[in-house]
């Protein structure tokens, strides 16, 4: 990545951090990801020439059957919204909606930025449930939960190592399927998978270095690092923190990892304020370190 793009992203994250908290912030190079609601909000800074963009899109609703009407529904919306538009992916026969809007860095403000996110995020949930109840289709967040739930172990079975948290034994295993890998996280004898990473790659040696950085972050219980490298549809961070922590303390976790969730359902839906939303994520990112 440019120098230039470089500044760029690392100027976005603050804000990004500012308007939502570190804690939902998910960043891998030059793009961002934010869970929100039944979806998320993605966001990929590019160059173009010599002006840099911002592309911010969310998913609205996936797997959704296409017919005239719902085509017809889409152009009528895209007509009276004023700020962003819907577009969509043809995979494996179904359509994917996206709710979405490019724009210059150049026009970007703190204030513009935080405004433009939360609309589209919003909406984005809104229209899916509409178009889900109407058309047919899953949310993001239940699609995700289907993958989640198929078990990886019919395929080769690469690599295995063993590390030792709080008396717990935790297993890494990689799997091999086709021109990907599949990383699984989970405590030995059970077969609930708090890690679930799925990667395409090179070589073997990209395999490796993945499964190497795993290992060493959580050795050294580096949730930062661990953040960076798994996106939060692949690991349950709350799952894991609790291998870490005293008995005690399990239950506090658990209370924070429900209203990390619901928080943005509440901002959503008119029944906190912005102001109550950012106020309660930085008291959860102090009680948890970060």
């Amino acid at each position: 990545m440019g120098e230039k793009l470089e500044r760029v992203s690392l100027l976005i994250e603050k804000y990004l951090a500012d308007i939502f908290g570190r804690i939902r912030i998910y960043r891998d190079e030059n793009k961002f990801l934010i869970p929100w609601g039944a979806t998320t909000i993605d966001i990929i800074i590019f160059e173009e020439g010599e002006e840099i963009f911002l592309d911010i899109n969310s998913p609205v609703a996936l797997r959704v059957n296409p017919s005239k009407d719902l085509m017809r529904f889409l152009l009528s919306e895209n007509g009276n919204l004023k700020m962003c538009a819907f577009f969509v992916e043809f995979e494996e026969g179904y359509l994917d909606i996206f709710l979405g809007i490019k724009i210059r860095y150049a026009d970007i403000s703190r204030n513009t930025l935080e405004y433009i996110l939360l609309n589209v995020g919003n909406l984005s949930n809104e229209y899916g449930k509409e178009i889900i109840s109407v058309f047919g289709g899953v949310s993001l967040k239940e699609y995700i939960e289907r993958k989640k739930s198929e078990l990886p172990f019919k395929s080769e079975k690469l690599l295995k190592e063993e590390i030792e948290i709080n008396g717990h034994k935790f297993i890494l295993e990689v799997y091999a399927e086709d021109d990907a890998y599949l990383l699984i996280g989970r405590e030995e004898g059970k077969t609930e998978f708090v890690i679930r990473a799925k990667r395409f790659y090179k070589d073997a040696y990209e395999i490796l270095n993945f499964m190497r950085d795993i290992k060493e972050s959580l050795e050294k219980r580096d949730f930062i690092k661990l953040r960076k490298l798994l996106n939060p549809f692949e690991v349950n961070f709350f799952k894991l923190y609790s291998l870490f922590v005293k008995k005690e303390d399990v239950k506090k976790l658990k209370q924070l990892e429900e209203e990390i969730n619901k928080l943005p359902d509440l901002l959503i839906t008119g029944q906190i304020s912005y102001e109550d939303y950012k106020r309660r994520i930085k008291n959860i990112e102090k009680e948890i370190g970060l």
